[in-house]
């Protein structure tokens, strides 16, 4: 009997020897890094001198005993929900507006006020709480004569925001955070009324240099509308450290000895990936077409197949390259187009391959047509990784960065400034946290730096497709990908998902249907503000007929396969505003519960938690899977000097990624696919609701069957 094990046998050892994790040494004189906020693409501001490090010991000391001795002052001196005064015969009052100077007309409503006295012996006393009217106007009722009493020393107005709900013995409580501070002169509380006007707050605000929905952020450690958790924070950095200082490591040998190093070096030195393991164990086989149509279907990829309109049982996946797009003369990136049958075993092998764009220094003809099939010998084996490096790029600018990052960030944007009393802060606020941050700093470390200099699109080309591509994002008739064959495991993993948070929404929606009617308003101006902001639906605001044949075709090319490959529909009735026809759908258009919106707000919410959980899991923890070698795919593939331009092989170097690249290219998947904090069924800061993981763990199984381990999957779209 043969022992020789299979492809698959191989594939699944190999799938469970290159998991990613990491070790955590607390050490406190080994080097470390502050906060994800000091990560960089070259050397990260790793504290690495003894003197410092030392320093950094003493400091942390220091910041414990002074939290100890906080602590303590805190349990002297506590603030207690008890409302002093029994005659409330007087008030302060006041309105709540945005400080942006585009919205000064706008009013915060709901954000909790308090009216807080201390004594001479530094004990605290509430005097009154309210909450802010939909108008933003507060009103703060207090017994003067406790508010003037000798013994108080001063008294002064505070504002909370609402920052997360959790789950506390079984119990829903909220966290709200003060705010800002309102001082009031003691001897001014005369009369019937303190009026403290118009208070203006730099709160959740948006951005007005950017093509799609930023939120401000200035200073990251600093006015930030949120934080990291610590959990978070130390899984970051504990994930970070050991392949930061691998990089800076390669960095530094690359500028002082290159000759030392070579890209195979830098290879070995990061964990072994996927690829890297099956080729040792079967040569040649992650090169195959098995392969290939395997990890298009299965794998980061994740490829949407558009039916052939002519060839019923044919398909093509499309990764739409430099287009009219700002780009530089380095890097190669023609669209390609690849045409699939399904084999008799559900999975698809790959028939021709269209490359459409330049693919060498010399011919600069963007739409020159390239036709590759298995018969094209070893230039069909050059093609699929074109295609291989196409699909990356695709997959981590178009679905990855846009579908899940900036399309979650616009409704995190849009439900932190609004939803506060209304219960849907408990269902979408826990998937929606954090993305805004880690958004922040992949604007410098990714968008400014690394992807302009290893890919073939300029910061000013990427910020353009990150916008046409917003331009087909929207919650309004999306579904889950049509599953192809019963090989097909991630579609029929994205449904069972799909149709486990949509019952979970639904069960959600009859709890809480008397506390979402009653505070319909707040969901009213979020989809407002999500309207609003939202980008123009793609080409809507292009004239086609004035486009070249050329542009007009690839133009309409990808708006059809777009409309497939996210469930964007076009012909919905969508919304005019300020002259532009919005991508995004209304939550609502009444300020009152309307029951026509009911269903179609199960599904935003739904559509939210799985962009935010789900889909963005899928790809980020399969990078490192299919985007841990860098010869087998990396960000861009450069021309060269020679005429065969990118048609060479992996051996010909001069077209690979540089040496600087590619240890960039490596630290970023290993640091991307693997971020062990933040999870559903750990819950690990007991913000999601028990009821999602008690519905999730009935599947466990079959997710596991389809290779999906749901402790796997994110809460939350966080790196």
């Amino acid at each position: 009997m043969s022992t020789e094990k299979n492809p698959q046998e191989i594939c699944k050892e190999c799938h469970e020897k290159t998991r990613i994790g990491y070790q955590y040494n607390d050490g406190f004189f080994g080097p470390k890094l502050r906060s994800i906020n000091h990560l960089e693409v070259g050397r990260s501001k790793i504290i690495s001198s003894p003197i410092t490090i030392t320093l950094e010991f003493l400091y942390l000391v220091y910041e414990k005993v002074r939290d100890f001795f906080v602590r303590i002052w805190h349990s002297l001196f506590p603030r207690r929900p008890k409302i002093w005064g029994e005659h409330k015969n007087t008030r302060i009052v006041g309105t709540l507006r945005y400080a942006h100077r585009n919205e000064l007309d706008v009013p915060i409503h709901h954000l909790k006020i308090e009216f807080w006295a201390r004594t001479w012996w530094l004990q605290w006393r509430k005097l009154s709480e309210a909450y802010s009217d939909y108008e933003g106007n507060f009103v703060l009722p207090f017994d003067l004569r406790t508010a003037r009493s000798w013994k108080i020393k001063k008294v002064q107005a505070e504002v909370y925001q609402f920052t997360h709900t959790y789950y506390d013995g079984g119990l829903l409580k909220l966290h709200e955070e003060r705010f800002k501070v309102l001082p009031i002169r003691k001897k001014d509380l005369i009369g019937m009324s303190y009026n403290l006007r118009t208070v203006r707050l730099f709160l959740w605000e948006y951005r007005t240099d950017t093509m799609v929905p930023r939120v401000v952020i200035k200073d990251h450690d600093k006015d930030a509308p949120q934080k990291y958790s610590q959990g978070r924070k130390d899984a970051l950095i504990a994930q970070i450290l050991p392949i930061e200082l691998t990089k800076i490591k390669h960095l530094e040998q690359i500028k002082l000895a290159p000759e030392t190093i070579s890209l195979q070096d830098i290879q070995n030195d990061y964990p072994e990936s996927l690829t890297v393991c099956i080729e040792k164990k079967l040569p040649g086989y992650t090169r195959s077409d098995e392969w290939f149509g395997l990890r298009m279907m299965n794998g980061m990829n994740r490829g949407y197949f558009e039916p052939d309109p002519t060839e019923p049982g044919m398909y093509w996946i499309k990764y739409f390259g430099v287009c009219n797009y700002p780009h530089n003369n380095e890097y190669a990136l023609p669209t390609a187009e690849i045409k699939f049958r399904i084999k008799e075993n559900g999975l698809p092998t790959p028939v021709e391959i269209h490359l459409t764009g330049p693919l060498n220094a010399i011919d600069k003809n963007p739409w020159q047509k390239h036709l590759f099939t298995p018969e094209s010998g070893d230039k069909w084996l050059y093609a699929k990784r074109i295609a291989r490096v196409n699909g990356g790029f695709s997959t981590e600018v178009d679905e990855h960065f846009c579908g899940t990052h900036l399309n979650t960030e616009q409704y995190a944007i849009a439900a932190y400034r609004n939803l506060r009393l209304n219960p849907l802060s408990e269902l979408l606020l826990p998937h929606l946290k954090e993305v805004v941050l880690i958004n922040h700093s992949a604007d410098k470390m990714l968008l400014q730096e690394y992807i302009p200099s290893a890919t073939a699109l300029t910061y000013e080309g990427l910020q353009l497709r990150n916008k046409d591509v917003m331009g087909v994002l929207d919650w309004n008739g999306w579904k889950p990908m049509r599953v192809l064959s019963e090989a097909h495991t991630l579609a029929r993993a994205e449904n069972l998902f799909w149709n486990v948070v949509t019952e979970y929404v639904d069960w959600f929606f009859a709890e809480k249907e008397d506390g979402i009617k009653k505070y319909w308003k707040e969901i009213y101006r979020m989809s407002e503000d999500l309207v609003n902001n939202a980008v123009p639906v793609f080409l809507s605001d292009v004239n086609l007929d004035s486009l070249s044949p050329e542009e007009k075709h690839l133009a309409q090319n990808r708006l059809t396969y777009y409309c497939g490959q996210y469930g964007f529909e076009k012909n919905k009735n969508r919304q005019v505003r300020n002259g532009e026809l919005k991508a995004v759908s209304p939550l609502t258009l009444s300020e009152e519960y309307n029951e026509t919106d009911w269903n179609g707000l199960k599904q935003a919410c739904s559509y939210m938690i799985m962009m935010a959980t789900f889909m963005h899991t899928w790809i980020n923890e399969h990078q490192y899977d299919d985007m841990g070698e860098v010869l087998y795919n990396c960000g861009g593939l450069r021309f060269s000097e020679k005429p065969e331009g990118v048609l060479q092989p992996e051996s010909e170097l001069s077209i690979a990624p540089d040496l600087t690249r590619s240890t960039q290219m490596l630290f970023f998947t290993n640091f991307l696919s693997r971020t062990e904090y933040g999870f559903i069924t750990r819950n690990e800061e007991h913000d999601i609701n028990p009821e999602f993981k008690k519905r999730l763990e009935v599947h466990r199984k079959a997710f596991s069957d389809l290779g999906v381990n749901i402790d796997n999957i994110e809460s939350r779209t966080n790196i």
